[in-house]
């Protein structure tokens, strides 16, 4: 039994190794042609982008993180802004806040992605006041963006950096390399008053801010789970079908529809959701590329709210009396 663990042990290895060899020679990618695609999309010396990256998706990266941050930079210039989540934990803000961990907003390292802390620690980035949901940004105008987000009572909402990139008009842009749209979608709940978003109490969380000072704030708290559900229509006008947040804003990458099914998910009954990508790619407000082995879109951030948010709204009053968390919670819905 060992000799054979062992065999299967040394097939993964070699199986690593080839994809390895592979990805070096047809998937490289380089700060030159990270720059090159980020032009090829519309992005653009003075634009202000949130990138959203699953870097292991993308093949072989000469450089690791360092170089998609090199050809961001190099694409949006001094002139512009690049904004990162920089989340001091991978799981619910809920389990974060009850584990009593203090955040230090100069040292606690992101836990939402490699790319994610490469850029934390990058000279001459800034990282917002904020415990459980801080923004990280670099170029112009950083220290507003990242500006008084402990001051906020709620993690994503109008004074926050997500809210300001809302509010951004032309020029405000989500990249999504082989990943979705991710944390700007609570922006989006909040702007919409999404049922059971938060737990009912607010709470006090000790932080060390960017100067070394140990403070206090009073936050609302998400809810874990239970806020991922989308109730759309299903086969009875009066019984719902369930949608995961991030698949009803924009299924993305395209491998994303094949791993919805593979969920269970179906939407017959709202099609839309399988024919939102073509529809913002014709409205303009969505442009797709290759980069590496994977998927990279660019959105328009105030095009795509002024187009998901009114839906939104109307899904939800339409099924209020579905969201109650103990029924949402019994329905043992996959999330993925």
């Amino acid at each position: 039994m060992r000799e054979g663990r062992q065999r299967h042990g040394l097939r993964r290895y070699l199986t690593r190794q080839a994809a390895l060899q592979i990805n070096r020679a047809f998937f490289a990618v380089s700060t030159r042609r990270v720059v090159e695609r980020l032009r090829r999309l519309g992005l653009d010396r003075g634009h202000v982008v949130c990138v959203h990256a699953a870097l292991s998706r993308l093949g072989y990266v000469d450089g690791g993180p360092r170089t998609i941050v090199d050809g961001l930079e190099e694409t949006v210039g001094s002139a512009g802004t690049i904004l990162m989540p920089s989340f001091p934990t991978g799981g619910s803000m809920a389990s974060y806040v009850d584990s009593g961990a203090v955040t230090d907003i100069r040292h606690s390292p992101s836990k939402v992605g490699a790319l994610t802390e490469a850029f934390r620690q990058r000279p001459g980035v800034l990282r917002s006041n904020h415990p459980t949901n801080p923004m990280a940004a670099w170029g112009h105008d950083a220290a507003r963006w990242v500006d008084g987000h402990a001051r906020s009572e709620t993690p994503y909402g109008h004074d926050t950096p997500y809210g300001r990139l809302a509010r951004h008009g032309d020029g405000a842009f989500i990249l999504m390399m082989e990943t979705h749209v991710h944390s700007f979608l609570h922006h989006l709940q909040e702007r919409v008053a999404f049922p059971n978003l938060f737990l009912p109490d607010r709470r006090d969380v000790h932080f060390i801010d960017s100067s070394g000072r140990e403070r206090t704030m009073v936050t609302r708290v998400m809810r874990a789970r239970i806020p991922y559900f989308i109730a759309i229509p299903g086969p009875a006008s009066a019984t719902p079908d369930w949608v995961i947040l991030h698949d009803f804003a924009l299924m993305f990458p395209r491998s994303r529809e094949r791993d919805v099914r593979q969920l269970g998910y179906r939407f017959e009954h709202y099609p839309s959701l399988w024919q939102r990508r073509d529809a913002l790619r014709r409205a303009g407000v969505l442009v797709t590329g290759r980069l590496g082995r994977g998927d990279i879109g660019l959105v328009k951030v105030r095009e795509f709210l002024e187009i998901v948010e009114p839906e939104l709204r109307e899904l939800l009053a339409r099924f209020a009396a579905h969201y109650d968390v103990e029924a949402i919670a019994r329905r043992n819905l996959r999330y993925s």
